[in-house]
């Protein structure tokens, strides 16, 4: 991860992104949860400039991050043709300067911008897969994809589940910016602040429950030895925290706050 960077896989794009959103919500839970703990580290608007910054960037991130996961969802088996399919979008632009040069995946692409590659490769053995397997990258399923196909997979449905409460999320993370956050009474604060938070918390929560029953063999049966449950569970744990600090937060009294800050932070 440190020194190889295969920004055309969709695939490492999620996971990098997640990370990056990750931390930036671990930096904002230090703006706002350290004053709370040592109050002599705290600096003139330390909460709401560093929290109310990092909190909309962060937001922002993962709002990116849970696209990238839903399109990932869409073209499973297909996540290294995502350079192409980007290219492919804005050549439009580049088709001139010729500037524009993302390349796919050789592990993952059978497009025919890609038949350079040797015999007993990948593409080989992608020829035999279904039709949808083998189908160019598309952005949205069709109606009836979405029909027979997609409403019945549970990848799809926790990544659409992120997504959706990623978006509402960030209705949160755009309030808690300098000048809107300080300038909104306490009413207007529960309905455009805590409240995208406790319902974008409870939308990763379904998202990392669905993940890892996705990898279980039987719904009640973890499956802790599987990379993707932990991924799902880790998730489901973050889903939690974020939806904790909403509850806490509707309550004005100092430990509340102190909790609600305290589960952004483990929850980051």
């Amino acid at each position: 991860m440190l020194t190889y960077y295969p920004m055309c896989d969709i695939s490492f794009d999620v996971a990098y992104t997640f990370t990056l959103g990750s931390a930036l919500w671990i930096v904002n839970a230090f703006f706002v949860y350290l004053p709370l703990v040592y109050p002599d580290t705290e600096f003139k608007n330390e909460v709401l400039y560093g929290g109310g910054i990092t909190a909309f960037i962060g937001a922002t991130v993962f709002e990116f991050g849970s696209f990238l996961l839903l399109a990932e969802a869409i073209n499973e088996g297909r996540s290294g043709c995502f350079g192409w399919a980007v290219e492919q979008a804005l050549a439009h632009e580049d088709s001139d300067s010729g500037l524009m040069a993302i390349r796919a995946s050789r592990s993952g692409c059978v497009h025919p911008h890609n038949k350079g590659r040797s015999s007993g490769s990948g593409r080989s053995d992608m020829e035999h897969e279904l039709p949808s397997k083998r189908r160019k990258w598309v952005w949205w399923p069709s109606s009836q994809e979405l029909r027979t196909h997609y409403i019945h997979n549970l990848g799809f449905l926790a990544s659409l589940s992120q997504l959706i409460g990623a978006t509402v999320f960030w209705i949160a993370g755009f309030t808690a910016l300098p000048g809107i956050y300080n300038n909104m009474s306490r009413t207007i604060t529960i309905i455009f602040y805590w409240t995208p938070q406790l319902f974008g918390g409870l939308g990763f929560i379904i998202s990392g429950t669905l993940f890892m029953i996705e990898t279980q063999s039987k719904w009640w049966m973890p499956a802790p030895r599987t990379l993707g449950w932990w991924v799902g569970a880790l998730n489901l744990i973050g889903g939690v925290g974020f939806t904790l600090c909403p509850a806490f937060g509707y309550d004005t009294r100092s430990w509340a706050q102190y909790q609600a800050s305290l589960s952004t932070f483990w929850g980051s």
